[in-house]
């Protein structure tokens, strides 16, 4: 076959028509093949559309994670504190957002300390930088000790004793000395001085600084059993630092170390009021005052 007549029976084909049966057979093999494709398209879409947005999530938490858990010398511990001191307004009650904050700040102590030790002195340094904003911020949101003045003890005066009278002595006649020949003494050298020590001289005494105190211990009714409802101030008739629910409580508040602290406790069943006053010492941090009384008034 030559190409004259294979281009021949090619243009002869261009006016040929296909049969109607065949034409509508063909064109249901193609729609049948396009319907499978886009079933099966759609099928892997659905498929991989919830693992896309797992692995996004995941991605998400693990970057938060990460950066929540950045030590102190690691490029993310500026940010993990900035979201740590956005989270401090999310606390709306004044107890949790206290506790909250002293979590905050004996982490940044502990992290300080941490790198003090390791030697790490720049970002030490930074660290107790970010240490003395949470304790400034601890300071504002907590409420603060009164100090108790005790007054000085007056000395009275003591009655001074008379003296009482001596007897004159009788007065006798002076015997007439005699005379002896002076012997003369031997000249002994002047005592040895001795040097004193040097007198030490006293250090400048620093005012302590308000820091978060937190007193807990057990309330009791005056027959023994567990208190509830016992409201818990720092002054008599002052607003609840805590409503002890549970027989404990926990309070938080700023005060200077070696400071005496007067905690107030107020319960009433509206017939019946009881009462109770501790005074101590705060000598740490965090002081177990132990079991308080109420009594009824």
């Amino acid at each position: 076959m030559n190409d004259d007549r294979l281009v021949g029976m090619l243009a002869a084909l261009r006016t040929e028509r296909m049969e109607r049966t065949a034409d509508q057979e063909l064109r249901a093999r193609l729609e049948n093949a396009w319907t499978v494709r886009e079933t099966q398209s759609g099928l892997a879409w659905r498929l991989r559309r919830p693992v896309l947005v797992i692995a996004t999530a995941a991605l998400v938490f693990g970057s938060i994670a990460t950066t929540l858990s950045a030590p102190g010398d690691s490029a993310l511990y500026t940010l993990r504190v900035t979201i740590e001191d956005l989270a401090i307004p999310l606390h709306r009650d004044p107890e949790d957002r206290a506790e909250y904050l002293v979590s905050l700040l004996e982490q940044r102590t502990a992290e300080a300390a941490r790198l003090e030790a390791t030697g790490n002195a720049l970002a030490a340094s930074h660290v107790r930088d970010i240490e003395r904003d949470t304790l400034r911020m601890v300071q504002q949101n907590l409420p603060v000790a009164p100090e108790i003045v005790e007054p000085a003890p007056t000395e009275s005066p003591s009655p001074s004793p008379t003296p009482s009278p001596t007897p004159s002595p009788t007065q006798s006649p002076a015997p007439t000395p005699t005379l002896r020949p002076a012997t003369p003494r031997p000249t002994t050298a002047p005592p040895a001085t001795t040097s004193k020590p040097p007198t030490a001289t006293p250090k400048p005494t620093t005012a302590a600084t308000p820091q978060a105190v937190t007193f807990t211990g057990t309330v009791k009714n005056p027959d023994g059993t567990y208190a509830t409802n016992v409201c818990v101030s720092l002054s008599q008739g002052g607003s609840c630092l805590q409503v002890a629910s549970s027989g404990t409580f926990r309070v938080t508040f700023s005060t200077k170390i070696g400071q005496s602290v007067t905690l107030y406790f107020l319960r009433s069943d509206g017939v019946k009021t009881y009462k109770a006053t501790l005074t101590k010492t705060a000598s740490s941090t965090y002081v177990d005052v132990g079991t308080v009384l109420l009594r009824l008034q």
